[in-house]
């Protein structure tokens, strides 16, 4: 699908067969981007892990989605990293069928398991805020967990269903991707933030008396931004899915299929940032890190130097006190020293014996 659509698209800019100062600037950005998305969505994985504040039902959506997007940097962004040097995106030699196919069931992979997620994480909210004398007992860990394996199983049955596009009559495909991976979902999740925020209305002053309720509030807020990031960075992509279906020309810009691209794999960095910003527990676990890992860098920095300089000191004593004794020295640093001054020894008591020996028989032959 995604092939084809890349297929139907013009370029403009380049020779055909040159790659110019834009391909490479186009993959310089897409790599920094990959590198950024990395970084982000391991740091959400490794305050989840390092602290206990966060290890709450609601942030296990949130780590399920953190996931989704390393797979979109580790999985998808590297085919778009290897199209930004193609010189000529119709000829597509860069990439063989068996790729391009991938890279489409990689993308809608991806896209359905992070809306998924996102699905998931406005139901707990909802269930929190709509329902909050009961929630910890409607929805414990276990349910939880089995929530998340249902996102996964339902990504990748949607995303296998490539495999079929030629089964299902009149673009059906294009459709049942586009209802089933974004709209079904961004439906729902608009209904249940409708009611979070008229229930969020109506109980203001229960709020502002109970931490705990103002705590879930201010979470859906900060779900409710990713979601409008997500809905704002993947909407024209499923765009163009319908409009292909109604017409295999919908697209015929480079440009506006790059943006779109673009806003499609930004989302993936775009997440770990808004916690960052909206998110006080985040933004204290994020500090927290970085301290630590400043502390070890030094700690270990500092170990290393101050090692080198304890033998740099050592080193210097020896010399300074075998300077008095060069031979000794010598004895304890080169072995061929050592032989040469055994033999030079020897010879030498060799010589002294002998003239004893002279000087005895000259003794006993001269007369008293």
């Amino acid at each position: 699908m995604i092939s084809n659509i890349s297929g139907n698209i013009t370029t403009a800019g380049n020779s055909p067969g040159t790659i110019g100062p834009a391909n490479i600037a186009g993959a310089f950005f897409v790599g920094l981007l990959m590198l950024a998305t990395l970084f982000g969505n391991f740091l959400v994985w490794a305050s989840f892990i390092s602290f206990r504040e966060l290890r709450t039902k609601c942030n296990y959506f949130i780590i399920s989605l953190a996931v989704a997007d390393i797979m979109v940097a580790l999985l998808a962004m590297p085919f778009w990293f290897i199209l930004q040097l193609e010189p000529d995106i119709e000829d597509q030699t860069a990439l063989s069928p068996a790729s391009m196919f991938f890279w489409s069931c990689i993308d809608i992979f991806c896209g359905t398991a992070s809306i998924m997620n996102l699905a998931a994480v406005s139901a707990d909210r909802h269930l929190a805020i709509t329902s909050p004398y009961t929630y910890h007992k409607a929805l414990t860990s276990f349910r939880a967990i089995m929530i998340l394996c249902f996102v996964w199983f339902y990504a990748t049955t949607i995303s296998l269903l490539r495999f079929a596009v030629e089964a299902i009559p009149n673009n059906g495909y294009q459709f049942l991707i586009a209802f089933a991976s974004f709209f079904v979902p961004l439906m729902a999740m608009l209904v249940m933030y409708a009611r979070i925020f008229a229930v969020a209305r109506r109980q203001a002053r229960l709020i502002t008396k109970n931490l705990s309720y103002k705590t879930d509030i201010k979470a859906a807020k900060t779900i409710a931004v990713v979601i409008g990031a997500f809905v704002v960075c993947w909407l024209p992509f499923f765009v163009i899915i319908i409009g292909y279906a109604f017409d295999k020309k919908f697209l015929k810009n480079m440009q506006v299929y790059s943006a779109i691209k673009w806003m499609e794999y930004l989302n993936s960095c775009l997440n770990p940032i808004i916690y960052c910003c909206l998110n006080r527990t985040y933004r204290g676990a994020f500090k927290k890190l970085f301290q630590r890992w400043r502390k070890s860098f030094m700690k270990t920095f500092f170990s290393k130097y101050s090692d080198s300089n304890e033998d740099d000191n050592l080193n210097t004593t020896f010399l300074t006190r075998n300077a008095k004794s060069p031979t000794l020295f010598r004895k304890s640093t080169d072995s061929l020293s050592v032989s040469k001054t055994l033999e030079t020894n020897g010879s030498t008591a060799k010589k002294s014996l002998i003239t004893t020996t002279k000087d005895e028989e000259l003794l006993k032959q001269t007369p008293v």
